[in-house]
């Protein structure tokens, strides 16, 4: 890997699922051919810190729910971060990463949990996180389990926006790729 780490000390996710992507004709009697698989990658100063490829425990009926399930996968790992992060920073000195991270800048407390962007491509999961106060009739069925980050995002201490499949670092960890679209997911994240 190659890790070239902004200066916006952010802790953001990038998060994509694949729904019933190992489902055909001849395993459609097993189980786990109907689940769907989730991938998502935590960065820290926009590096890689921690990624998952994993299928589902659930089987979603939609590809809208298995993007939330996967959203949800992810934000039980994020939301911890954060709050060490937070709790880190304020018993010992963090560089302010507003200055170069190489220099000999003085090491200054940072108290401030910058907000996490969460990078989504699916339009229904974010309407369905981004706005609690809203329950769709067929989505009723998403229970609490999959919605304990909502008062995450109604804080706006995390905020999901749409982002490209292109650009989704996230799709390389639940299907095969074409060759230029793994190579240019590789290249965003590992820097090669």
């Amino acid at each position: 890997m190659i890790l070239r780490p902004v200066a916006d000390n952010r802790l953001n996710a990038f998060i994509d699922s694949d729904f019933c992507g190992l489902w055909s004709p001849k395993t459609s009697h097993l189980r786990a051919s109907a689940l769907s698989r989730t991938g998502y990658v935590i960065t820290y100063c926009g590096c890689p810190i921690h990624w998952v490829s994993k299928l589902q425990t659930e089987i979603a009926l939609s590809t809208t729910e298995a993007e939330y399930i996967a959203l949800s996968m992810c934000m039980r790992d994020l939301i911890p971060m954060r709050t060490l992060l937070s709790e880190i920073s304020k018993g010992f000195a963090i560089a302010d990463l507003d200055e170069p991270l190489l220099n000999d800048a003085p090491l200054r407390a940072f108290t401030k949990m910058h907000k996490s962007v969460v990078h989504e491509d699916n339009s229904g999961c974010l309407e369905i996180a981004s706005k609690p106060e809203q329950y769709r009739p067929r989505t009723k069925h998403i229970g609490i389990k999959w919605h304990h980050f909502r008062d995450q995002v109604a804080s706006g201490q995390v905020v999901i926006e749409k982002i490209d499949t292109k650009f989704n670092w996230a799709d390389i960890f639940t299907k095969p790729l074409p060759r230029t679209q793994f190579e240019s997911l590789r290249k965003l994240m590992m820097g090669w």
